[in-house]
């Protein structure tokens, strides 16, 4: 138990800038599928941070379209899904990005946005 809860208390101290900013549902909580929620924040370095839950019993990969204006980010953005190594985006016309994400089951995955 001490492990898993100093686990997620670092994660948290290491991403509670953005975690504390500002919050865009982008699908209700219903817990029939995958929910997500982006938090921004344009005078961060992370710009953005998606957080998705997957309520179901099993490994859910969804498709998500997200909504970056509030972000600041104009052009292009460095994403990284769950600290892994991060690829660059580019913006379309209106400020969204397609991200692929596969959330496993009763779980969530997270992926920051420069």
């Amino acid at each position: 138990t001490r492990d898993l809860v100093k686990k997620w208390v670092a994660w948290y101290k290491e991403y509670r800038d953005i975690l504390e900013s500002d919050l865009i549902h982008g699908r209700r909580a219903d817990g029939r599928d995958v929910d997500w929620m982006l938090h921004v924040n344009p005078a961060l370095e992370r710009k953005g941070m998606l957080v998705a839950f997957n309520p179901l019993n099993e490994p859910a990969t969804r498709t998500l379209r997200v909504p970056l204006y509030y972000t600041g980010l104009t052009d292009k953005t460095e994403c990284r899904i769950a600290d892994k190594d991060a690829q660059t985006l580019t913006l379309a016309r209106d400020y969204t990005v397609e991200i692929e994400l596969t959330v496993p089951a009763e779980g969530f995955t997270w992926v920051v946005f420069k």
